[in-house]
């Protein structure tokens, strides 16, 4: 039990009266004691001036000794209570409020502790708090973040009861905790509900998602009155504009300290725009899965049981002035225990880096010819990693093979697992342990879909445990971070995040909410999409849309999606190869939600520039944070055709760059006193000099062929199920300027070897075996076939059996 002061001091007393007659106003207390001074612990009472009424109507006193300030005075927060022993707060940037009142409190077993509080004791003041720390991102930089805040607890009790409400108050935020929460004597208590609420200003517009146990969704723009219409279930983060204010709604300290709480959800009911914090989801064991590639089912948590004394994880609201102090806020992060000294002694081997992956581009993780060349392809352009997603446990004996072949050309392997088999600290340390020996360099783990406080432990142990075997670990099918990288900066990124992924069998994520993610999913970590960065053309986006995510996103492991058969003729690649994954500076030069972004990005003497939008804009960029001379800038951008191009030229820091952008359109810059190579292979699948090209999925398509997207194809779209039967065909019409021979080239995709026939004005010629890299990645044969003057009929199809997918062909202009 806490003890209280039995007395306060005449100048305390004078401060008190000092307050309660300016209860009225919004002005905070006044001037803090010098922090050398002791604290005295004092009993907090309502003042019976300066009364409010919460949006439900009821009359609340102020408590202005609870009255805390941020460091600089920018960001305060403010406490009452109500006749039945409620306990509400509000919070302000300088006099703008951004916070409402809003209760506070939270039941388990045995006791309500949401109202009925009998006694509230604080000390008289808060605590400095001015350290600095490291994460994934910057352990390679020589940076660190800021941990600058203003930090109070205080005491309440009720019957049967009590809690330590914790407080901080940052220049860009506010956040509080229930720490020490107690009921009755017991062992452990089960949590019943939490009553913490947030009643954002009328007027204010957010942007938020669903819910998915995998938190992939699409983030919603909502007017007031839309979200008070709403009703339903979010998860966060949540953005908020605030009349010119912005906000951002997070949890801090999920995982990173002792785990003796869920991770939460916001819920609004229809008819009011109260977000109030809820309980999330949890695997339903009714529905549990065993296979390494299945999700289980999901239920609501009801209640759950936690141990008597327990700590939730910090409710946090970042508040800004604009969009860039907001996307650059470092308070996340802050709220969470500094990194073990012992365990990250040396952190040499956390190392940001970008990642070649060949799972999303359709190639075979079962192949280990396949990873052996995605390793060439990385060591061959300066891509520091090679993933292996699942499936790679066939070839187990050859891993550490592998990994010996990847060292010697300075790739690091990253191996897939599935949460179940590090359900103990027994399965991590056994798997890390012997991953370390075959010299894996970090862990990709999956399918943890769960807020439940046991699978939050096993994300803890993986990184723990990780650590102590010097593996980073990044972790997909997950809740988003909540500020772990300060603790454990061998967390890399996570995705909690509709990716890239979904768009190999569907049309999302939309371009909106690619635009949505700056400002939401991404404001609060690391975030695993997986950039294609090549154009996906179903979803409408054009090639400098795609090329600027790998700018605007941030993530200390980047994968980029697309293949290592398809980036040699990337007219992109050079920036690729060139961009960092950990940033000494960035800056957001100007966005919208959903809308527009442009993000300038720092690295050493060396910047970078990523503009997306979703309807057609021009954007003017100063360069006046260039240095002195003159800079190359690589400015790739949408050029005729929807193709990627290219520009050159000098700048200096007086010029101003302007990108044109069409809808649905971006450009990527970079800007360097380097002379960059920009020259790439030639293009399996380009258009060669002197060939006229054709179309598969444009040409008439007869029984069960059909058209289908594929991303690595000519226009994005490819022939599929042509074939295994004569009439399963496609047909194209090609002009010939003469009677004689041409060559003939075929684009083709296939995982395994299948046979074409090419009939041509009646006569067939017939090729076997035509195998590519994937089902989805094109490759090139050619063929003598003769053409009459003028139009010629081209069919294609196999009676023996499937076809390959088909891309398109291409004719020579001249005959032999």
């Amino acid at each position: 039990m806490r003890k209280t002061a039995l007395f306060i001091t005449a100048a305390l007393i004078a401060a008190l009266v000092l307050s309660v007659l300016s209860g009225c106003s919004d002005s905070a207390a006044g001037p803090s004691k010098p922090q050398s001074e002791p604290k005295e612990l004092i009993t907090v009472i309502k003042s019976d001036s300066g009364k409010k009424t919460a949006p439900d109507g009821t009359k609340v006193f102020p408590l202005n000794e609870l009255t805390t300030e941020s460091p600089s005075g920018k960001i305060s927060a403010r406490f009452f209570e109500d006749d039945g022993g409620r306990l509400y707060y509000s919070a302000f940037s300088g006099s703008d409020v951004i916070v409402e009142l809003s209760k506070l409190g939270l039941s388990v077993s045995g006791c309500d502790l949401s109202y009925g509080i009998e006694e509230i004791t604080a000390y008289d003041r808060a605590d400095e708090i001015d350290a600095s720390f490291e994460t994934s991102s910057t352990v390679s930089l020589e940076k660190s973040l800021s941990d600058h805040c203003m930090e109070r607890e205080m005491f309440l009790k009720k019957q049967g009861g009590s809690y330590t409400l914790k407080i901080r108050l940052y220049d860009d935020g506010f956040a509080f905790r229930y720490s020490d929460v107690r009921a009755g004597d017991t062992g452990s208590v089960y949590v019943n509900a939490e009553r913490t609420e947030i009643n954002l200003p009328k007027g204010t517009v957010t942007f938020a998602g669903g819910y998915s146990a995998t938190y992939e969704f699409d983030y919603v723009e909502r007017s007031y009155d839309e979200l008070k219409n709403h009703g339903g279930v979010f998860n966060t983060p949540l953005t908020a504009k605030i009349g010119d204010k912005w906000a951002l709604v997070s949890e801090a300290d999920a995982f990173a300290g002792d785990i003796s709480y869920i991770k939460s959800v916001l819920e609004t009911e229809g008819g009011s725009a109260c977000l109030k914090w809820g309980f999330g989801f949890k695997r339903d064991p009714f529905n549990e899965v065993t296979d390494d590639l299945a999700s289980p089912g999901h239920i609501r948590i009801t209640d759950f049981s936690v141990p008597n004394g327990f700590e939730t994880p910090w409710r946090a609201i970042v508040i800004s002035d604009n969009i860039d102090g907001l996307l650059g806020s470092d308070m996340i992060e802050a709220l969470c225990p500094e990194a073990d000294k012992k365990l990250f002694k040396n952190t040499d081997w956390i190392k940001p880096g970008k990642v070649s992956w060949s799972w999303w581009s359709g190639c075979d993780q079962h192949n280990y010819d396949v990873q052996v060349q995605h390793v060439d392809f990385a060591s061959e352009n300066g891509w520091e990693y090679c993933c292996l997603d699942a499936g790679w446990p066939v070839f187990e004996d050859r891993i550490k093979e592998l990994c010996d072949y990847a060292e010697k050309k300075n790739v690091g392997i990253i191996l897939w697992v599935n949460y179940l088999h590090l359900k103990t600290p027994e399965e991590i340390e056994k798997t890390f342990a012997q991953w370390e020996k075959w010299g894996v360099a970090g862990v990709k783990t999956d399918y943890f879909e769960s807020d439940d406080a046991d699978v939050l432990e096993v994300m803890k142990n993986c990184a723990e445990i990780g650590a102590k075997h010097h593996l980073m670990i990044y972790y997909h099918g997950c809740i988003h971070p909540c500020g772990e990288t300060r603790t454990y900066p061998n967390i890399m990124t996570f995705e909690a995040v509709l990716g890239e992924e979904f768009r190999k069998w569907s049309d999302a994520p939309s371009p909106k909410n690619c635009l949505m993610y700056p400002f939401t999913r991404n404001a609060v970590g690391p975030m695993d999409y997986t950039p294609a960065c090549i154009a996906i053309t179903k979803t409408g986006e054009s090639a400098g849309f795609s090329l600027a995510k790998a700018v605007v996103y941030e993530s200390a492991l980047q994968h980029f999606a697309s293949s290592a058969y398809s980036f040699p003729s990337f007219l992109g690649l050079p920036l690729l190869n060139r961009i960092p994954c950990a940033w000494d500076g960035s800056t957001v030069l100007e966005g919208y939600p959903g809308d527009y972004i442009t993000y300038l990005r720092q690295s050493g003497d060396d910047f970078y520039i990523g503009s997306m939008t979703l309807k057609k804009r021009s954007s003017s960029i100063k360069l006046d944070f260039l240095g002195e001379g003159t800079y190359n800038a690589y400015i790739y951008y949408d050029g005729e055709g929807g193709k990627l191009a290219l520009e050159t030229k000098s700048v200096t820091s007086k010029d101003t760059l302007k990108l044109e952008m069409p809808d649905i359109g971006g450009a990527a810059v970079m800007i360097t006193k380097d002379s960059v190579d920009t020259e790439v292979e030639g293009a399996i699948g380009s258009d060669k000099t002197g060939y006229t090209y054709y179309e598969c999925e444009d040409g008439k398509l007869s029984g069960s062929a059909s058209a289908a997207d594929s991303s690595m194809c000519s226009g994005g779209k490819k022939a599929g199920y042509v074939g295994n039967g004569s009439f399963n065909s496609v047909e194209l019409s090609v002009t010939a300027e003469a009677d004689g021979e041409y060559e003939m080239l075929i684009y083709y995709c296939s995982g395994e070897p299948r046979p074409l026939d090419i009939t041509v004005n009646g006569e067939t010629y017939s090729l076997s075996d035509l195998a590519s890299a994937g089902y989805d990645i094109p490759a090139e044969t050619s063929l003598k076939v003769r053409l009459n003057k003028g139009e010629n009929t081209v069919r294609l199809t196999s009676n023996s059996g499937y076809a390959p997918d088909l891309d398109r062909i291409a004719v020579k202009d001249s005959t032999d």
